[in-house]
């Protein structure tokens, strides 16, 4: 079975930052998907950063599977950049075509701080739109 990957956040491919930028030349096009959890939007002095916990809302983002090429080196930047307030972790996915898949995402790992702040609709590119608001670890 291929590795697949959700991304909510940070991750998706265009979201501006270095790391998402190398990874994505050996991953294959998103699909658009949702998995239940509950979104939360984190501040940083270098941007917003999302936070996927337990829940049942739809958190939207898009499925990605490792092409040829993708090693251990990308999953260990991926790890990295997520650092350790997350955990990697198998969860089921729904995909927009029906089809039910599970796929690994970076699951907020503790408490949430008190300055996080839900996101109605888990949309975390939404949301930033909507504040007008750049994403952690976007360049430009």
């Amino acid at each position: 079975m291929p590795m697949r990957f959700f991304f909510y956040g940070t991750l998706v491919a265009g979201s501006g930052n270095a790391v998402a930028g190398r990874v994505h030349a050996r991953l294959s096009a998103g699909v658009a998907a949702r998995v239940s959890g509950r979104l939360y939007a984190i501040p940083d002095r270098q941007g917003w950063y999302p936070a996927l916990v337990g829940g049942e809302d739809a958190v939207r983002g898009y499925v990605y599977e490792a092409l040829a090429g993708f090693g251990e080196a990308d999953l260990a930047a991926l790890d990295h950049w997520e650092g350790a307030e997350y955990r990697r972790a198998e969860i089921a996915v729904h995909q927009e075509d029906g089809r039910e898949i599970t796929a690994q995402a970076y699951l907020w790992d503790g408490p949430l701080p008190a300055a996080a702040e839900a996101i109605p609709g888990g949309d975390f590119a939404d949301f930033l739109r909507l504040r007008g608001a750049k994403a952690f670890g976007e360049e430009g």
